[in-house]
């Protein structure tokens, strides 16, 4: 689908404007770590996005100690909203990584508040583990990730923590025992279906399971080569994103779905970054125009 084609189905007045619009597109620049922080974030505006995530992750151009005073300020004077960070902890990891999570966990939320004071974004985790080892580690992932939300509940931070199909946490009824077990308001739940697609399970019933305790959806494509799990970009594999977006409609769900650019493809032989981010978001917003939930941005 080109960007003309795509453009032509939505000017014919499928959906609502972007900003009207319940359900709001977002991408991070988690792909993006050979840009410049301004770069990427011009990148993912010019191209339509309503928004981006930062990637806190040591070593990306956006990292907290990356981020000077004068830095923090002119993201917040830009008003491009911010409303998800990326972080990558593990609830197992030795007692001093887990010390100098929580430091990152301070580290985020202080940047939450200096770009976005109002309505900081959420952090973004995945949990670790490996999926045998759950019964044997549940105990303790919820006795560390009760120390996770006690610090970001200070520093008025909410932590979203997801399912992966190689970790502990793989499956909706585990992450959802997490979250009852620890009881926090600090802490929400992403919806990321290409790990449960990996593991056949439904996209309704995994819905149903986890929607209501989402804090936004995460989207991706999935298959498994040679047994392996693959990760794509959205639209490019076999989910119906139409069928995923009445889905949400149906459900009445509100919010952000971020695309996620993996590590695999970030690595591949010949990936373009920008280009990456386009393809996803022809995708997605006309599979939600389709769905009767969004119309492209006239200034896109």
């Amino acid at each position: 689908m080109t960007r003309r084609s795509l453009l032509a189905h939505l000017a014919a007045g499928i959906g609502l404007s972007a900003s009207d619009s319940p359900v709001r597109l977002s991408i991070g620049n988690y792909g993006m770590r050979e840009m410049a922080v301004d770069d990427a974030l011009a990148a993912i505006r010019r191209i339509g996005y309503d928004g981006a995530e930062l990637c806190l992750i040591p070593g990306w151009p956006s990292e907290p100690k990356a981020l000077d005073a004068a830095t923090r300020r002119h993201i917040r004077a830009a008003a491009f909203p911010i409303p998800t960070m990326l972080e990558s902890f593990n609830l197992l990891a030795p007692e001093d990584e887990h010390r100098a999570t929580l430091d990152r966990i301070r580290d985020a939320a202080a940047l939450a508040q200096d770009i976005s004071p109002g309505r900081p974004p959420m952090l973004q985790t995945v949990l670790g583990g490996r999926p045998p080892d759950w019964p044997r580690v549940k105990d303790q992932m919820a006795e560390r990730l009760a120390q996770w939300a006690r610090v970001a509940a200070g520093a008025g931070l909410t932590l979203a923590v997801k399912c992966h199909v190689a970790n502990a946490v793989d499956r909706p009824e585990k992450l959802i025992w997490l979250l009852e077990t620890v009881g926090s308001e600090a802490l929400t739940a992403i919806y990321d279906y290409s790990h449960f697609q990996l593991l056949d399970l439904g996209l309704e019933a995994t819905l149903d399971q986890l929607l209501p305790r989402c804090g936004f959806i995460t989207v991706k494509d999935s298959r498994r080569v040679e047994g392996k799990p693959q990760f794509l970009l959205p639209g490019e594999g076999s989910v119906d994103y139409r069928r995923y977006f009445r889905a949400l409609a149906e459900r009445s769900w509100r919010g952000w779905v971020l695309v996620e650019v993996s590590r695999q493809l970030q690595t591949a032989p010949g990936y373009q970054p920008v280009e990456a981010a386009q393809r996803s978001y022809g995708h997605l917003a006309l599979a939600l125009a389709f769905a009767g939930l969004r119309r492209e941005r006239p200034d896109a």
